[in-house]
Parts: C-alpha cells; sequence; structure tokens
C-alpha cells in the first residue's frame, strides 16, 4: 500500500512549481513582442472575441471570419498599447461578394475610446480605404487585390498607418496621440451584407513599448496546468480505498 503524501511536501512542491509564472505575471511587460500564430485556441486572458452571430473560427494557422449577421464581429487585444509600438496582420479574401451598396469589410484599428477611433485601415470591396479618424477626413483609396496586409506604429507619438498589396509597406496617413491605444480587428457591413463572405487573417505581430497588463507567456501557462493537474492527482491519491 503506497502511503499518503506529506501535505507540507506537496505544498512545497507546487510553491516552487508555481512561482515563475505567478512572478511573471506580477511584473508588467515591458518592450515585448507577442505574435498571435492561430495555430490554437484563443487565449482569453489576450483576445476579447465578440462574434455578432457570425462564425469566428481559428483554422490551419488563420483567423476565418465568415459572414452569417449584420452585426460586426470582433477580435480585441486585451492589453492596450503604452509608448511606442508596431502591430500588423496579413489578410486573404475567401468568398467576397459585392452587395449593392459595398458591403463587407475588415478593419485594423487602434483608439482611445470606441468614439474615437484614430487610425483605420480597411478592405472594401474592389479596393482598400485607409485613413486617420482624428476629426479629419477619411478615406483614401487604393488599389487591392485578393491579399494584403495592414500595419500602424507609433514613433514618439506619431502614429502611423501602413499598407502592403504585395509591393512593400505604403504610408496612408499620419495623426499625433501619445496616449494608451486599445487594438482590434473588426469586421463589419457597410449597407447591406451576403451571408457566406468570407476571409482570413493571419500572423498578427504585436510590438510595443509597454501593455497595460503582463501578456502570459505559453510556458508560462503550461507550467500553471501542469501544477493545478499534479495537485488533482496528489488529491485523488489521499482519497481512502472503498471498502471490501
Amino acid at each position: 500500500m503506497n502511503p499518503s503524501p506529506n501535505p507540507r511536501a506537496v505544498g512545497k512542491y507546487l510553491a516552487a512549481l508555481l512561482a515563475a509564472p505567478l512572478a511573471a505575471a506580477a511584473t508588467p511587460a515591458r518592450a515585448e513582442s507577442y505574435v498571435e500564430t492561430f495555430s490554437d485556441p484563443l487565449n482569453p486572458a489576450i483576445w476579447q472575441v465578440t462574434t455578432g452571430g457570425n462564425e469566428l473560427s481559428v483554422t490551419d494557422g488563420e483567423l476565418v471570419f465568415t459572414r452569417q449577421a449584420s452585426d460586426s464581429g470582433r477580435l480585441r487585444f486585451v492589453p492596450e498599447l503604452i509608448g511606442d509600438f508596431d502591430v500588423s496582420f496579413h489578410y486573404r479574401l475567401i468568398n467576397w461578394p459585392v452587395t449593392y451598396a459595398f458591403g463587407d469589410r475588415l478593419q485594423l484599428s487602434v483608439y482611445n475610446l470606441p468614439s474615437e477611433g484614430h487610425a483605420i485601415g480597411r478592405q472594401n470591396e474592389g479596393d482598400a480605404h485607409f485613413g486617420i479618424l482624428d476629426g479629419s477626413v477619411c478615406c483614401s483609396a487604393y488599389p487591392s487585390g485578393t491579399s494584403g496586409a495592414l500595419r500602424i506604429t507609433r514613433a514618439e507619438g506619431l502614429v502611423t498607418l501602413w499598407y502592403d498589396a504585395g509591393s512593400g509597406w505604403q504610408n496612408m496617413g499620419q495623426t499625433t496621440d501619445p496616449r494608451d491605444m486599445t487594438l482590434d480587428f473588426t469586421a463589419y457591413t457597410w449597407n447591406g451584407f451576403v451571408a457566406g463572405t468570407s476571409y482570413a487573417i493571419d500572423d498578427f505581430s504585436i510590438w510595443a513599448e509597454g501593455f497595460s497588463q503582463p501578456v502570459p507567456e505559453p510556458a508560462a501557462g503550461a507550467m500553471l496546468a501542469a501544477g493545478l493537474a499534479t495537485l488533482g492527482w496528489m488529491m485523488r491519491r489521499r482519497r481512502p480505498l472503498p471498502a471490501a
């Protein structure tokens, strides 16, 4: 018969196992990078997902959005961006029908409040539109194909919107704003939609001088899960055997 584990020894083991990830979570990340490869389910500590009645799925290294309703779908990065930053993603149009009055749009944006979007880049039907929403004009059109990349940077308070249709990054506009920024990808419609419209994004790259809260590292999450699993295993071992 195996002896029951010593509770004090178990406590010391778990404390050592969990100390590293908990210590890392106690200190805000500084000048860190994060790349979402969409190879695993989205981490709810990093991403906040709103489907709006549409389909949003992680498939083969891409986040695939499929239009089923007129409501917007949103993928929001939970920590805010502090100081200088550089964020981007690639997109691929899968099924992109045009309605009688525009239709579907995908957009990368940073903002201070939902009503105060600043730099936005969006793919429209047939072309791409870009602009700086700071109370001035929006937006400039640019020829686009079935794939491309959107990017927003900030350096010393200057926010710049970039677009790459395959020939290199093009500067699409600038504004000045030093405040902390919220980052998101939004899928919305303009004057009608077609069910089944779909597109994919990948390589969501995020670099920031600082984040408003720590971004969990995969290794820390794995250690935390291992510690909880070990605790459950040891507690099961301590249960008395049923009477014969």
